[in-house]
């Protein structure tokens, strides 16, 4: 019995975790990998907070509010940007080192980067390897925490609850160890679910292996509601290198250091399209490079950014210049080859300002979780920024709750039988399945391609119905694609139920706004 169980471990679950140990709580940390990983550790471009003396809260939320259009909760961004500069100063004491200023012009110590959307130079960094190196810190203060215990190489299989509908209370989870395929059980008086996004759903992301949406999976199962989850970002400027095994981002903050998008004319296709041209905030960029691939037939388009000096870039982006060079593209030189892909999750487990669920002692905080501060689009950098803030919400909430001194008699769970061999039949499917979601729900859609894809998802669903059935041990491979074909379904459903066109959904059936639009919150029986 552990006072919080925390599931994932990326910023957010990090963050939470180290907060309840300097309280004194006792934590168990479920990671997915062999250590803690997720989409954090790629996050190349910054976190966002105000810290220049010409810029404001009431700018940050404004940049914010116009990037989420019209769909943010003006409360949860309330909350995100005034929490800003307290988290960076935690984050520093956690030992985060950001890229310093050159020159420490009105008392700023930190060097400020400017992207997408964002009207202000606010941008924090480290290089352009900044999830990594607050993954570094976090992870470096936990080992010295002997209060917090992990469980490695282990997937949560699916939550455990007590008591119905308004007195439902989550007491731990069911969790299978992935190289032995043992289950055991974990129990806390309060679980936090912090598994990072869902972007493996379709065939090109910029996300890790781990990020196939297991945390919405479980929660939906248990009877959380899901809130806005037909927001998928596509992020406009991955790399473009077929022959690189993993989709490589190439940071928002490359076209704030001035890269140029164009088509292979060096026609800068932007200046048409928005009055920020490349600046323009992601969801328009992506479309606007859609449309210009299909209409020059073109695989990419380009980002030029050889107009500053090659020290400049180099200084800045150190990690992209080599992956670049790998691929024999000199970014000093040349021009950069991109390509949309699936990036971040705006919606997700739906959560108030405090990030509870509806189900008692049940919180979600991160990627995975929709505190409504993204809106229909998420402004770049604000992710984590609001995966720290949140996450520790969630340990001030659970601290002042009564959830800690109420008593959990654990009951007895029957566990299922796990098998490791035999998955490949269920990869392929999965192969099937991102494909399906990147045709048919991906960064333009109809509402044939959307109920096409709805077709394809109920045959997966009469073969995850027999395989359950069946009495031998399920797969490992098959519990995630049973998670994918679940969430596939309900972005599937999600997206045919807005009927307008706004931030990151496009639907051409739909193509203006809906000035009564609202939230749209889903369950899994819907």
């Amino acid at each position: 019995m552990y006072d919080i169980l925390v599931i994932g471990a990326g910023v957010s679950g990090l963050s939470a975790a180290l907060h309840a140990a300097e309280k004194g709580l006792s934590v168990i940390l479920l990671t997915k990998g062999s250590k803690p990983d997720g989409s954090s550790n790629y996050a190349q471009g910054g976190i966002a907070t105000v810290i220049s003396k010409t810029d404001s809260f009431q700018l940050h939320s404004s940049d914010t509010l116009e990037a989420g259009a019209g769909l943010c909760k003006k409360e949860t961004v309330r909350i995100l940007t005034q929490n800003g500069p307290s988290t960076i100063r935690q984050l520093v004491k956690w030992g985060v080192k950001f890229t310093p200023a050159e020159k420490n012009e009105d008392n700023i110590p930190f060097d400020l980067h400017l992207e997408g959307g964002h009207s202000h130079k606010r941008i924090l960094h480290a290089a352009d390897l900044t999830g990594k190196e607050m993954m570094r810190a976090l992870l470096n203060e936990l080992r010295m925490r002997s209060n917090i215990h992990f469980i490695e190489n282990s997937i949560a299989y699916d939550l455990i609850c007590e008591g119905e509908n308004e007195t439902k209370r989550c007491i731990g989870a069911k969790v299978i160890h992935q190289k032995t395929a043992k289950m055991q059980t974990v129990f806390a008086k309060a679980t936090i679910i912090a598994t990072g996004g869902a972007g493996r759903l379709w065939l090109h992301t910029t996300n890790p292996a781990d990020s196939t949406g297991d945390g919405m999976a479980i929660a939906s199962r248990a009877g959380a509601a899901l809130q806005d989850i037909e927001f998928m970002q596509f992020h406009p400027t991955s790399l473009y290198a077929p022959k690189l095994k993993k989709t490589f981002l190439i940071s928002e903050a490359v076209r704030g250091f001035g890269g140029i998008l164009k088509n292979k004319n060096g026609e800068e296709f932007m200046n048409s399209v928005h009055p920020l041209r490349s600046l323009a905030p992601r969801d328009i960029v992506a479309r606007a490079i859609h449309h210009e691939m299909a209409k020059t037939g073109e695989p990419n388009m380009f980002l030029d950014v050889t107009a500053r000096s090659p020290k400049d870039i180099k200084t800045q982006f150190p990690n992209i210049y080599a992956k670049c060079l790998e691929v024999g593209i000199d970014m000093t030189k040349n021009w950069i080859p991109v390509v949309p892909a699936a990036h971040y999750m705006c919606g997700g487990i739906l959560v108030d300002a405090w990030s509870r669920t509806e189900i008692i002692g049940l919180y979600a905080c991160g990627e995975v979780a929709a505190t409504g501060v993204h809106g229909a689009n998420r402004l770049a950098s604000n992710s984590l920024l609001e995966s720290v803030i949140f996450a520790l919400r969630a340990v001030d909430n659970i601290l002042k709750s009564n959830l800690l001194s109420m008593e959990i008699k654990p009951p007895k769970i029957s566990l299922e039988k796990i098998s490791l061999i035999g998955g490949n039949i269920w990869k392929q499917r999965r192969l099937v399945l991102q494909k399906t979601m990147w045709n048919y729900c991906g960064i333009i859609r109809t509402i044939e391609g959307l109920n096409q894809g709805l077709n394809i998802i109920y045959e997966f669903e009469k073969e995850i119905k027999k395989t359950l059935s069946s009495k031998g041990p399920k797969n490992i491979d098959f519990i995630s694609f049973r998670n994918a074909v679940q969430n596939s379904k309900l972005i599937l459903k999600s997206a045919l139920c807005r009927k307008e066109s706004r931030g990151l959904h496009y639907i051409l059936d739909y193509p203006n706004l809906d000035p009564k639009t609202k939230h749209h919150r889903i369950y899994i029986n819907d």
